[in-house]
């Protein structure tokens, strides 16, 4: 990218002229370079780890696991 040395450049006042200077010089010793993109590969996932066929069938499991265990909880006490 390059700036327009037609336009005059508005220094900013906040910066004293010797900071001005050493800006321009560093900005002529490393110009802007577009960084590219580096890809980093995901590792891969062991296959059992992406398995979700039986998620449904865990799943009722649990509700009716602890469908007895309220049952039990609920009518229970009253056999004492």
């Amino acid at each position: 990218m390059t700036r327009n040395t037609s336009e005059p450049l508005e220094l900013d006042p906040d910066f004293t002229a010797e900071e001005h200077a050493e800006f321009e010089r560093l900005e002529r010793e490393h110009p802007y370079v577009e960084a590219h993109e580096e890809k980093i590969p995901a590792p891969p996932r062991p296959q059992d780890a992406r398995d979700g066929n039986h998620d449904v069938l865990f799943l009722i499991l649990f509700i009716l696991l602890a469908a007895v265990f309220l049952i039990v909880i609920l009518f229970g006490g009253g056999m004492s």
